[in-house]
Protein backbone atom coordinates (compact mmCIF):
# COMPACT_ATOMS: atom_id res chain seq x y z
CA UNK A 1 0.00 0.00 0.00
CA UNK A 2 1.30 3.52 -0.69
CA UNK A 3 0.54 6.88 -0.29
CA UNK A 4 1.03 9.73 -2.63
CA UNK A 5 1.75 13.66 -1.50
CA UNK A 6 1.45 16.22 -3.79
CA UNK A 7 3.58 19.51 -3.45
CA UNK A 8 3.51 21.72 -6.29
CA UNK A 9 4.50 25.48 -6.38
CA UNK A 10 1.87 27.75 -7.08
CA UNK A 11 1.36 29.57 -10.76
CA UNK A 12 0.65 32.83 -11.88
CA UNK A 13 -2.99 31.79 -11.47
CA UNK A 14 -5.55 29.10 -10.21
CA UNK A 15 -5.94 27.94 -13.76
CA UNK A 16 -2.37 27.28 -14.88
CA UNK A 17 -1.85 25.44 -10.85
CA UNK A 18 -4.48 23.76 -11.72
CA UNK A 19 -3.58 22.13 -14.73
CA UNK A 20 0.16 21.58 -13.27
CA UNK A 21 -1.37 20.03 -10.23
CA UNK A 22 -3.44 18.16 -12.20
CA UNK A 23 -1.47 16.57 -15.28
CA UNK A 24 1.71 15.72 -12.57
CA UNK A 25 -1.18 13.46 -10.77
CA UNK A 26 -2.41 11.64 -13.56
CA UNK A 27 1.68 11.12 -14.87
CA UNK A 28 2.90 10.35 -11.35
CA UNK A 29 0.03 8.24 -9.37
CA UNK A 30 0.28 4.97 -9.83
CA UNK A 31 -2.54 1.53 -9.28
CA UNK A 32 -0.66 0.61 -6.02
CA UNK A 33 -2.20 4.10 -4.56
CA UNK A 34 -4.40 4.01 -1.30
CA UNK A 35 -4.26 7.50 -0.64
CA UNK A 36 -3.67 10.75 -2.46
CA UNK A 37 -3.23 13.36 -0.44
CA UNK A 38 -3.83 17.77 -1.52
CA UNK A 39 -2.46 20.40 -0.02
CA UNK A 40 -4.81 23.50 1.72
CA UNK A 41 -5.49 26.18 -0.77
CA UNK A 42 -4.01 23.50 -3.60
CA UNK A 43 -5.69 24.94 -6.66
CA UNK A 44 -5.23 29.13 -5.39
CA UNK A 45 -2.37 31.97 -5.18
CA UNK A 46 -2.19 32.31 -1.53
CA UNK A 47 -3.95 33.27 1.43
CA UNK A 48 -6.71 36.20 0.54
CA UNK A 49 -7.62 34.82 -2.72
CA UNK A 50 -11.31 34.74 -3.70
CA UNK A 51 -13.57 31.46 -4.41
CA UNK A 52 -12.38 29.50 -6.87
CA UNK A 53 -14.32 29.93 -9.89
CA UNK A 54 -17.32 27.44 -10.18
CA UNK A 55 -16.20 25.97 -13.60
CA UNK A 56 -12.55 25.42 -12.43
CA UNK A 57 -13.60 24.02 -9.12
CA UNK A 58 -15.98 21.62 -11.15
CA UNK A 59 -13.30 20.84 -13.33
CA UNK A 60 -10.74 20.12 -10.50
CA UNK A 61 -13.45 17.86 -8.85
CA UNK A 62 -14.14 16.19 -12.20
CA UNK A 63 -10.56 15.01 -12.98
CA UNK A 64 -9.60 14.04 -8.66
CA UNK A 65 -12.98 11.87 -9.23
CA UNK A 66 -11.67 10.15 -12.33
CA UNK A 67 -7.76 9.75 -11.00
CA UNK A 68 -9.76 8.07 -7.67
CA UNK A 69 -11.86 5.89 -9.91
CA UNK A 70 -8.88 5.22 -12.33
CA UNK A 71 -6.87 4.37 -10.01
CA UNK A 72 -8.95 2.32 -7.20
CA UNK A 73 -7.83 5.13 -4.69
CA UNK A 74 -8.94 7.18 -1.60
CA UNK A 75 -8.22 10.97 -2.82
CA UNK A 76 -8.19 14.05 -0.32
CA UNK A 77 -8.86 17.14 -2.54
CA UNK A 78 -6.94 19.57 -0.29
CA UNK A 79 -9.01 22.38 -0.21
CA UNK A 80 -10.21 25.33 -2.32
CA UNK A 81 -12.26 28.72 -0.98
CA UNK A 82 -16.18 28.11 -1.48
CA UNK A 83 -18.33 31.34 -0.90
CA UNK A 84 -21.09 29.98 1.93
CA UNK A 85 -24.59 30.77 1.14
CA UNK A 86 -24.43 34.24 3.66
CA UNK A 87 -21.70 35.25 0.76
CA UNK A 88 -19.12 34.65 3.09
CA UNK A 89 -16.17 31.95 2.05
CA UNK A 90 -15.14 29.08 3.68
CA UNK A 91 -12.25 26.41 2.83
CA UNK A 92 -13.70 23.00 1.74
CA UNK A 93 -11.61 19.78 1.54
CA UNK A 94 -13.38 16.78 0.70
CA UNK A 95 -11.85 12.79 1.22
CA UNK A 96 -13.12 10.91 -2.09
CA UNK A 97 -13.23 6.81 -1.72
CA UNK A 98 -12.35 4.75 -4.89
CA UNK A 99 -15.67 4.88 -6.21
CA UNK A 100 -15.37 8.72 -6.46
CA UNK A 101 -18.01 9.79 -3.66
CA UNK A 102 -17.35 11.87 -1.29
CA UNK A 103 -17.18 9.76 1.89
CA UNK A 104 -16.19 13.40 4.24
CA UNK A 105 -15.89 16.67 3.76
CA UNK A 106 -14.40 19.47 5.98
CA UNK A 107 -15.50 22.95 5.74
CA UNK A 108 -13.53 25.61 7.84
CA UNK A 109 -14.70 29.48 7.32
CA UNK A 110 -11.82 32.06 5.86
CA UNK A 111 -10.66 34.76 8.46
CA UNK A 112 -11.08 38.24 7.48
CA UNK A 113 -6.47 37.99 6.90
CA UNK A 114 -7.46 34.92 4.40
CA UNK A 115 -5.88 32.65 6.38
CA UNK A 116 -8.28 29.37 7.79
CA UNK A 117 -10.02 29.28 10.94
CA UNK A 118 -10.18 26.17 12.78
CA UNK A 119 -13.75 23.62 13.17
CA UNK A 120 -14.74 21.34 16.11
CA UNK A 121 -15.64 18.25 13.72
CA UNK A 122 -12.93 15.94 13.02
CA UNK A 123 -14.24 12.97 10.98
CA UNK A 124 -12.28 9.22 10.56
CA UNK A 125 -12.77 6.90 8.05
CA UNK A 126 -12.79 3.63 8.44
CA UNK A 127 -11.22 2.48 5.03
CA UNK A 128 -9.67 -0.87 3.60
CA UNK A 129 -6.04 0.40 4.09
CA UNK A 130 -6.93 1.40 8.57
CA UNK A 131 -9.28 4.26 9.84
CA UNK A 132 -8.09 7.68 8.66
CA UNK A 133 -8.47 10.84 10.13
CA UNK A 134 -8.94 13.86 7.71
CA UNK A 135 -7.27 17.13 8.71
CA UNK A 136 -7.57 20.74 6.95
CA UNK A 137 -5.23 23.74 8.01
CA UNK A 138 -4.70 24.55 11.36
CA UNK A 139 -6.70 22.05 12.87
CA UNK A 140 -3.31 19.61 12.54
CA UNK A 141 -1.19 22.15 14.67
CA UNK A 142 -3.23 22.10 17.76
CA UNK A 143 -3.18 19.37 20.12
CA UNK A 144 -6.80 18.38 20.55
CA UNK A 145 -7.80 17.47 17.19
CA UNK A 146 -5.09 15.00 16.30
CA UNK A 147 -5.70 13.29 19.86
CA UNK A 148 -9.68 13.26 19.14
CA UNK A 149 -9.40 11.33 16.11
CA UNK A 150 -6.66 8.90 17.71
CA UNK A 151 -8.63 8.24 20.53
CA UNK A 152 -11.44 7.39 18.09
CA UNK A 153 -9.74 4.56 16.64
CA UNK A 154 -7.55 6.78 13.76
CA UNK A 155 -4.06 4.84 12.46
CA UNK A 156 -3.43 7.30 9.26
CA UNK A 157 -3.82 11.08 9.74
CA UNK A 158 -4.34 12.39 5.89
CA UNK A 159 -3.69 16.49 6.29
CA UNK A 160 -4.57 19.04 3.83
CA UNK A 161 -1.86 21.54 5.36
CA UNK A 162 0.31 24.36 5.13
CA UNK A 163 4.06 25.38 6.78
CA UNK A 164 4.86 28.43 7.02
CA UNK A 165 8.19 29.13 4.71
CA UNK A 166 9.99 30.91 7.82
CA UNK A 167 9.06 28.26 10.62
CA UNK A 168 10.30 24.74 8.54
CA UNK A 169 11.94 23.21 11.26
CA UNK A 170 9.81 23.87 14.06
CA UNK A 171 6.66 22.64 12.27
CA UNK A 172 8.12 19.60 10.71
CA UNK A 173 9.33 18.63 14.45
CA UNK A 174 5.84 19.33 15.63
CA UNK A 175 4.80 16.29 12.27
CA UNK A 176 7.11 13.50 13.89
CA UNK A 177 6.20 14.92 17.65
CA UNK A 178 2.49 14.73 16.83
CA UNK A 179 2.67 11.36 15.20
CA UNK A 180 4.98 10.55 18.01
CA UNK A 181 2.39 11.48 20.97
CA UNK A 182 -0.76 9.91 19.27
CA UNK A 183 1.53 6.63 17.65
CA UNK A 184 -0.47 7.26 14.57
CA UNK A 185 1.09 7.68 11.15
CA UNK A 186 1.07 11.10 9.45
CA UNK A 187 0.63 11.93 5.64
CA UNK A 188 0.73 15.91 5.57
CA UNK A 189 1.04 17.60 2.03
CA UNK A 190 1.81 21.58 1.72
CA UNK A 191 1.93 24.14 -0.53
CA UNK A 192 5.17 25.41 -2.30
CA UNK A 193 4.51 29.60 -2.43
CA UNK A 194 5.88 33.03 -1.36
CA UNK A 195 4.58 32.46 2.46
CA UNK A 196 4.45 28.50 1.83
CA UNK A 197 7.41 26.35 2.53
CA UNK A 198 6.51 23.02 1.36
CA UNK A 199 7.60 20.30 3.24
CA UNK A 200 4.82 17.33 2.66
CA UNK A 201 5.86 14.20 4.55
CA UNK A 202 5.38 11.15 5.74
CA UNK A 203 5.93 10.27 9.57
CA UNK A 204 5.94 7.51 11.67
CA UNK A 205 6.19 7.71 15.45
CA UNK A 206 9.96 6.09 15.21
CA UNK A 207 10.65 9.16 12.17
CA UNK A 208 10.29 10.52 8.75
CA UNK A 209 9.85 7.75 5.84
CA UNK A 210 9.31 10.26 2.62
CA UNK A 211 9.87 14.03 2.73
CA UNK A 212 9.61 16.09 -0.19
CA UNK A 213 11.34 19.50 1.22
CA UNK A 214 11.42 22.18 -0.75
CA UNK A 215 11.04 20.32 -4.52
CA UNK A 216 7.71 20.28 -6.46
CA UNK A 217 6.68 17.15 -7.11
CA UNK A 218 4.54 13.63 -6.21
CA UNK A 219 6.42 12.22 -3.16
CA UNK A 220 5.32 8.60 -2.72
CA UNK A 221 5.76 6.64 0.62
CA UNK A 222 5.28 3.04 2.12
CA UNK A 223 2.04 2.88 4.21
CA UNK A 224 1.26 -0.22 6.62
CA UNK A 225 -1.54 0.31 8.87
CA UNK A 226 -0.51 -3.34 10.57
CA UNK A 227 2.86 -1.31 11.77
CA UNK A 228 0.81 1.54 13.81
CA UNK A 229 -1.75 -1.45 15.46
CA UNK A 230 1.58 -3.24 16.79
CA UNK A 231 3.25 -0.09 18.11
CA UNK A 232 0.13 0.74 20.18
CA UNK A 233 -0.08 -3.04 22.05
CA UNK A 234 0.50 -2.59 25.53
CA UNK A 235 4.76 -3.50 26.31
CA UNK A 236 5.51 -2.88 29.95
CA UNK A 237 9.17 -2.57 29.42
CA UNK A 238 8.96 -0.11 26.38
CA UNK A 239 11.33 -2.82 24.34
CA UNK A 240 8.91 -3.77 21.24
CA UNK A 241 6.10 -1.04 20.79
CA UNK A 242 5.27 2.57 22.01
CA UNK A 243 2.99 1.78 24.83
CA UNK A 244 2.94 4.92 25.67
CA UNK A 245 1.09 6.31 22.58
CA UNK A 246 -2.67 5.57 23.00
CA UNK A 247 -2.93 3.01 25.73
CA UNK A 248 -1.66 5.26 28.63
CA UNK A 249 -4.95 6.76 28.51
CA UNK A 250 -7.92 7.95 30.50
CA UNK A 251 -10.46 8.10 27.78
CA UNK A 252 -12.99 9.23 30.33
CA UNK A 253 -11.30 12.88 30.19
CA UNK A 254 -11.54 13.10 26.51
CA UNK A 255 -15.76 12.35 26.47
CA UNK A 256 -16.76 15.82 25.22
CA UNK A 257 -13.70 16.09 22.51
CA UNK A 258 -14.71 12.34 21.31
CA UNK A 259 -18.41 13.06 21.27
CA UNK A 260 -17.36 15.48 18.43
CA UNK A 261 -15.34 13.06 16.05
CA UNK A 262 -18.05 11.93 13.31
Amino acid sequence: MTIFLAQHARRADAEATATAVLDDLDSRVTGEASFVVLPENVFTTGDGDPALPRRLRERCLDRLTALARNRGTYVLTGSWPEERPDGGLMQVARLLDPAGSVCARVERPVLPDGTTGTGDDFPVVETPFGHVGVLLGPDFWLVEPPRAQCLAGAELLLVAGSLDGTQQAAQRAAVWGIATLNTVAVAFAGSLGERCGGGSAMAMPEGFVAEAGTEEGVVEAPWDAARIRHLREPDLRFQQTLWFGLWARRTELYTDLTAQVS
